[in-house]
C-alpha cells in the first residue's frame, strides 16, 4: 500500500528503534507494516530514510548503513505523532529457512541407498577402497536382536548427532562413535566413489522417482509414516558404474534427509517440549529395514512432570504397515498401536498380556493398551511446501 508522507515530517529513532513522525498526509493503522530503505547517513546523528517512496529525516543514536532495509510496524497514531517501531529479524530463523530450501527438495529417506549398496556388495569387481567402505557402513547398523539393549547407541548413531560428535572428537574424545556414526559413514562412502563426472548418463528411474514423491517429509507436524517395501530400485539390469553413479545421488538424498530432520529440531520451539525425529536403520535376518521414529516431550503445568513418547512406523510381513507410540509418564505406560489391515487387530492384541509382563518385570505398568484400524496421517503446515516445485 502507498502511504503519503509530509516531506517535512521529522523522524527520531529511539534507542529501543521506534521512528516518530508527524501526522501523515494518509492516515496510518496501527498494526501496519511499511518497508524502509537506508539511503544516507547525515550529520548530527541524522540518517536518510525512505518509506513508500518519500524521503525523510530520522535523527538515532544506532547505526544504519546505507542500503540497510528494515521493517517498520505502526504501534501507535493519533492526532499528533504517528509512532512507527522497527521490527527486529531473527537471523537463526532465517538461516535455517535457507538451510531447508536446500535440503528439502533433495531429501529421501535410506531405504534405497541400502538396497543399492547391498546390490553392490555382491559384485567381485567392486574397488577395495569402496568395498570396506561400504561394509565398515553396513556393520555399524544395529541388529534387530541386538536393539532393546543398544538402542540409546543406535540413536546416538543414526546421524543426527554427528556434529555434537565431531565436537568431542575435536576435544580428544574417542573416534569409536564417530566411525559409528551413520552420517558420517554416508559422508565417507561418498568420498569413496569415483570422481563424479560433469555429466551423469545414468538417469535416477522413474519407480525411484515416484518413491521421492510418495516419501513422508520431515516437517513439523509430520510424525512416523510407515515405508513403502514395494518401491524399491530394481538394479538386476544395472551395470555397476550406473549402481555407482545412483548411489552418488542417493547418498546426496540421505545425507539431506538427515540435515532436514536436524533444522527441524532446531526449529522447534523448546518451551513446548523437545522433539526429534529422525530415521533408524535396522539389520535383520533377510535385509535392512528402516524405522523412522519420533522421540517428543509433552510438557506438563507447573508442579506436574512431563509426559515422554517415542513414536515409530514399520512394515511387518504378517502384519502389514504399523504406527505405534509408547508414552511414559512416571512408571505408566500408554501404547497406542494403528494398523492399515484391520484383520491384523486381533493378532496384535494377542500381545497385550505379554507386553505387561514385560513391563512388570521393569517395575512399570502398562495403563493403556490401544489397537485401532487406519494410520494416522501427518499435520504438516503445508504453507511452505512450495519449496518442493523442483525436486532434485
Amino acid at each position: 500500500m502507498a502511504v503519503e508522507m509530509n516531506k517535512s515530517s521529522s523522524i527520531r529513532l529511539t534507542p529501543v528503534q521506534e521512528i516518530k513522525l508527524a501526522k501523515p498526509a494518509t492516515e496510518l493503522y496501527v498494526g501496519q507494516i511499511l518497508k524502509t530503505v537506508v539511503v544516507t547517513a547525515l550529520t548530527n546523528n541524522q540518517v536518510l530514510i525512505n518509506i513508500n517512496g518519500q524521503n525523510l529525516n530520522a535523527k538515532s543514536s544506532h547505526y544504519f548503513a546505507p542500503g540497510d532495509l528494515l521493517d517498520v510496524k505502526v504501534i501507535a497514531a493519533n492526532q499528533n505523532e504517528t509512532v512507527l517501531e522497527v521490527q527486529q529479524k531473527d537471523p537463526s530463523s532465517s538461516i535455517l529457512q535457507n538451510a531447508l530450501l536446500q535440503t528439502l527438495p533433495k531429501q529421501a529417506p535410506p531405504t534405497n541407498m541400502l538396497h543399492t549398496l547391498t546390490a553392490l556388495m555382491k559384485s567381485d569387481q567392486l574397488p577395495y577402497a569402496l568395498s570396506q567402505q561400504i561394509k565398515a557402513l553396513l556393520n555399524s547398523i544395529t541388529g534387530l536382536g541386538q536393539l532393546p539393549q543398544q538402542f540409546m547407541q543406535a540413536v546416538n548413531h543414526s546421524g543426527i548427532f554427528l556434529e555434537s560428535i565431531l565436537l568431542e572428537w575435536q576435544k580428544g574424545i574417542t573416534q569409536q562413535k564417530l566411525n559409528s556414526d551413520f552420517k558420517g559413514q554416508c559422508i565417507k562412502l561418498l568420498n569413496s566413489l569415483p570422481a563424479n563426472r560433469r555429466d551423469n548418463p545414468y538417469r535416477v528411474p522413474d519407480t525411484e522417482i515416484k518413491q521421492l514423491a510418495r516419501d513422508p517429509l520431515p516437517l513439523p507436524g509430520a510424525i512416523p509414516q510407515p515405508l513403502s517395501p514395494n518401491l524399491l530400485l530394481n538394479t538386476m539390469d544395472l551395470s555397476l558404474e550406473a549402481l555407482q553413479h545412483i548411489l552418488r545421488d542417493q547418498i546426496g538424498q540421505v545425507i539431506a534427509r538427515i540435515t532436514t530432520h536436524q533444522i527441524n529440531h532446531l526449529s522447534t520451539n523448546q518451551q513446548d517440549g523437545y522433539l526429534i525425529m529422525f530415521d533408524l536403520p535396522v539389520k535383520t535376518d533377510h535385509n535392512i529395514d528402516v524405522i523412522p521414529m519420533m522421540i517428543k516431550q509433552h510438557k506438563a503445568g507447573p508442579m506436574q512432570q512431563s509426559r515422554w513418547s517415542l513414536s515409530f512406523a514399520l512394515n511387518l510381513t504378517h502384519l502389514g504397515a504399523l504406527q505405534a507410540t509408547v508414552t511414559l509418564h512416571t512408571k505408566q505406560i500408554d501404547i497406542k498401536i494403528n494398523t492399515q489391515n484391520a484383520s491384523a487387530i486381533k493378532t496384535i492384541d494377542e500381545y497385550q498380556v505379554e507386553m505387561q509382563e514385560v513391563l512388570s518385570k521393569l517395575g512399570l505398568q502398562l495403563r493403556n493398551w490401544n489397537v485401532q484400524a487406519g494410520l494416522e496421517e501427518n499435520h504438516i503446515d503445508v504453507a511452505n511446501l512450495r519449496l518442493l516445485d523442483i525436486r532434485v
